[in-house]
């Protein structure tokens, strides 16, 4: 009888691939369990992150709101837990906390398909208008000695009755006489400002002697651009002469010279406009303005020049109800005059002369101007370049900034951030 043999060598190599089998299926269970794992995690990380950008473009649709609003005038708070707003199939609602030196935090709480989120953004609010300063001089400004800026609120009474402070022989009113350049400012011998003094961006406030500054020196971080000025056409009527008590107005007159001659008196009935080449008032002559229906806006394209003892006003001495704004370049131009002093210089361009006083504003972006001794002006200034000689004063009215038309609030956005999220 024969005996077969087995062959286990087969049979060893089919329980091999049996194990190997055995083993790949278990790997690719394991495999296909770990990727179902992965899978899930990934559709609920992906999940998570759709509903935050689903809530971060509502927050930040509120900051946006937020900030449109409060560039309109308005609070910036818009909704509240409690009533939300609607949006893009989420809600937001925003809050608004003052943190002090015009800064403001605005906060979104947005909510959308089941995420949530909390957005911040930090606001500084900025002023831009005509005037931001009292005393401005471009290039640079100087006070001699016992020059001073301050400041009063037209709207509240008369400088004297707010002029209560006194320090020794000094008296004066407010403390917001800001003074400011795009280069160095610098202060002669006992020279105030009752206020800030405001240098250039790379530039100094230089005080010498007793001078003081009652406010901060730090330079500006900007740039100020000084204002631009745009006369309006017409034909000119020739020169006008005043050689006895005249009325004008209201209306638009054009003339090549306007003068006023010495000891006389213009009366001016607003609202008017004048645009002439020349204005000249010649010593104790008066310019007065009735401003009930209206104030004068007065442009120079070349002399300007006040002479002694001269008053420039309206009525109820408001210096809103003046506006002289020159074109005139004495810097460039010598040939012009813009003076105001002692006597009438042929060499000046723009001229203010002692003893004189005006209720007013003046816009001069390319001319020097030089205040003689004792000239008083109630209002602003703005120059090129712009000098106080001794004992000439300069009284900024606060209320310009209140009542200028063209003055716009805006907000600088300081940060941006997405805060921790909802509790």
């Amino acid at each position: 009888m024969k005996v077969q043999k087995r062959n286990t060598k087969g049979e060893a190599e089919k329980g091999t691939v049996l194990v190997v089998v055995v083993i790949v299926v278990a790997s690719l269970a394991t495999l296909s369990l770990t990727m179902v794992t992965r899978t899930q995690a990934t559709y609920h990380e992906a999940r998570d992150i759709r509903e935050l950008q689903s809530a971060r473009y509502v927050a930040e649709a509120g900051l946006n709101a937020a900030y449109v609003e409060m560039k309109s005038g308005g609070d910036g708070v818009i909704g509240s837990e409690q009533s939300p707003m609607e949006f893009g199939g989420g809600t937001f609602w925003v809050e608004n906390t003052a943190l002090g030196g015009g800064a403001f935090e605005l906060v979104a709480f947005g909510s959308a398909q089941g995420g949530e989120i909390r957005s911040q953004l930090v606001l500084r609010e900025s002023v831009d208008g005509t005037p931001s300063f009292g005393v401005f001089g471009d290039e640079w400004l100087t006070f001699d000695s016992n020059a001073f800026v301050d400041s009063y609120d037209s709207s509240i009474s008369s400088y004297y009755a707010q002029k209560v402070h006194k320090d020794g022989n000094d008296e004066w009113a407010n403390e917001n006489g800001d003074s400011g350049s795009n280069g160095n400012i610098s202060l002669n011998t006992n020279a105030g400002i009752h206020g800030d003094a405001t240098p250039g961006v790379e530039s100094v406030t230089t005080i010498a002697g007793n001078s003081e500054v009652s406010g901060s020196t730090l330079p500006i971080e900007e740039s100020f651009v000084m204002p631009t000025i745009t006369i309006p056409s017409g034909t000119s009527s020739g020169d006008f002469i005043v050689t006895g008590a005249t009325t004008i107005g209201p209306g638009t007159f054009f003339f090549d010279t306007l003068l006023v001659e010495n000891n006389k008196d213009l009366r001016i009935i607003g609202p008017v406009t004048l645009v002439v080449d020349n204005l000249v008032l010649e010593s104790n002559s008066t310019m007065f303005v009735n401003a009930s229906e209206g104030g004068a806006d007065i442009y120079v394209q070349e002399d300007f020049i006040l002479n002694s003892n001269v008053i420039l006003a309206s009525d109820t001495r408001d210096p809103s109800d003046i506006n002289v704004s020159i074109t005139a370049n004495n810097i460039d131009d010598p040939d012009l005059e813009v003076d105001l002093d002692m006597f009438y210089n042929p060499d000046a361009t723009v001229e203010f002369d002692s003893n004189s006083k005006m209720f007013g504003t003046i816009v001069a972006p390319n001319a020097y101007i030089a205040l003689d001794s004792n000239f008083e002006l109630w209002g602003s200034l703005m120059a090129r370049r712009l000098h106080l000689d001794s004992n000439s004063k300069i009284h900024f009215d606060e209320h310009l900034n209140a009542s200028d038309e063209t003055e716009e609030v805006f907000y600088d956005i300081v940060g941006w951030v997405e805060l921790p999220g909802l509790d």
